[in-house]
């Protein structure tokens, strides 16, 4: 039988894509279970292996800047190798990472190994994406993107509350054992309904574009951390920052001159796809973010257990896939400038709550208003897919969803990277006592806040409808 797209269509019948789209929600959910999980065991890690706070952001950090850079291969892995085997050798060396991370010894091990999952998260997670838009074509995108948010958006959710309550009862290595059974199972649901298409004339990877990228950004992460131990001014925190402006220099000249570059920057050419990108940023932000800073907030100043901080966060996964389920069913009926424009003030508003009465108000009460600001996040997702990819053309759809990916993802990893340091020198400077803390906390959700409502500008600013979806040239 052969295994292209339109064969597996015809052999497994109108309940293909439907089984297709559970395959790929499984797994874009076990990568992004993975990215959060690790949130609520950062407490126990950290007194494990002796490390405070702005070396423990990279077990989170190094995860998504690696992600981040995998969606750079995501396009010519898809090309070169095809849906099926990409998966494969992506859940496959995930697997491995995890079964070492279970004997790692130092804290740099575990950071090294997240790292290398990281990048496996991130060639598999465009694929998703353009496999929908796909096999959705005749009708029902929105629906299907609904449905496929549910799954990737309720993931960091679901992450600290089962992780929470196996870290309280296993210890902190149940964070990396967690997600193998999916995996499992997505390796042979793969094998039987993911197509096998490969081109031939597949371009060549750009390798030193990939490296100078890559470097730029692990770069620019080690220079806002170190800056933390440093002055800016310090030789160590200067040469990290000199060597992220002219690996981007070198990135920036070289994918300007190729006609087939990893990152396709003259996408960014389109208005809708600019102020998509600056939604999906601070998306990025948001959803890794928060993840990030609850659960350590919950235990550092409120004193729950990894178990009870997921708890809390369970409803909020109810209220998360609910909206995002609605959001992608009214993508095809209201302007998504809408639906992008509540759920972007809604989280706002539930970060800037978490900063002013988060540290004084009971369990119920920050279950509610988290519960509010994952609404915000569910209501974005399907609606900023379909506001980022619906001006591209056919031929455009596998760069543009690994461009606002990859846009995403720098959010998040950027993201936390920031927070920390503003956490940690709000810590620092009001003196390094609880009270300290608990202000420096306070003052980060409100940061976070903000930044989302600055992101309501380009929102508005994008066009109220979509387009049908073009034809290649």
């Amino acid at each position: 039988m052969k295994r292209d797209l339109a064969s597996l269509n015809a052999h497994f019948g109108p309940m293909y894509r439907v089984w297709l789209l559970c395959v790929l929600m499984l797994g874009s959910m076990v990568m992004v279970l993975s990215s959060t999980s690790i949130n609520v065991a950062l407490p126990a890690i950290m007194d494990e292996f002796v490390m405070g706070r702005p070396m423990a952001q990279w077990l989170a950090t190094g995860f998504l800047a690696a992600m981040t850079a995998g969606l750079l291969l995501a396009a010519w892995a898809q090309t070169k190798l095809g849906a099926r085997l990409t998966v494969h050798i992506s859940i496959g060396l995930f697997v491995i990472c995890s079964v070492l991370a279970l004997l790692a010894t130092e804290g740099w091990q575990l950071i090294v190994l997240r790292t290398l999952q990281g990048a496996c998260a991130g060639i598999i997670q465009p694929l998703a994406t353009v496999l929908i838009f796909r096999v959705y074509a005749a009708g029902g995108r929105g629906k299907a993107m609904g449905v496929y948010g549910l799954g990737l958006m309720i993931a960091p959710t679901i992450g600290p509350t089962v992780g929470g309550y196996l870290i309280d009862h296993f210890g902190w290595m149940s964070a990396f054992w967690l997600p193998l059974p999916v995996c499992l199972v997505l390796l042979v649901a793969g094998h039987w309904l993911l197509p096998d298409e490969r081109q031939v004339n597949a371009k060549r990877l750009d390798i030193l574009s990939f490296v100078m990228l890559t470097t730029a950004i692990f770069a620019g992460l080690g220079a806002i951390s170190e800056a933390q131990r440093y002055a800016w001014g310090d030789w160590r925190v200067g040469r990290l920052v000199l060597l992220t402006l002219i690996c981007s220099v070198v990135f920036f000249v070289r994918t300007l001159q190729s006609k087939k570059p990893i990152l396709s920057l003259r996408l960014w050419r389109l208005a809708p796809f600019r102020r998509a990108s600056w939604v999906a940023l601070a998306l990025g932000l948001g959803l890794y973010g928060s993840t990030y800073l609850i659960p350590l907030f919950l235990q550092t100043i409120k004193g729950y257990s990894a178990g009870d901080a997921g708890i809390l966060l369970l409803p909020a996964g109810v209220f998360l896939g609910l909206a995002s389920f609605a959001s992608g069913w009214l993508c095809d009926r209201i302007a998504i400038v809408w639906l992008l424009g509540f759920g972007l003030f809604l989280f706002a508003f539930s970060s800037v709550w978490y900063g002013i009465w988060g540290a004084t108000s009971g369990f119920l009460w920050l279950c509610i208003i988290a519960g509010l600001g994952r609404m915000g996040l569910g209501l974005i997702m399907p609606a900023l897919s379909t506001a980022s990819l619906d001006s591209l053309t056919v031929d455009e759809l596998p760069y543009g969803a690994g461009a606002v990916t990859f846009v995403r993802q720098l959010g998040g990893a950027f993201g936390i990277n920031l927070l920390t340091v503003f956490l940690e020198w709000q810590h620092q400077s009001l003196g390094g006592d609880f009270a300290a803390e608990t202000i420096a906390f306070e003052r980060t959700f409100i940061l976070l806040g903000v930044a989302f409502l600055l992101a309501l500008w380009p929102a508005w600013r994008l066009r109220k409808f979509p387009k049908p979806l073009k034809t290649g040239h």
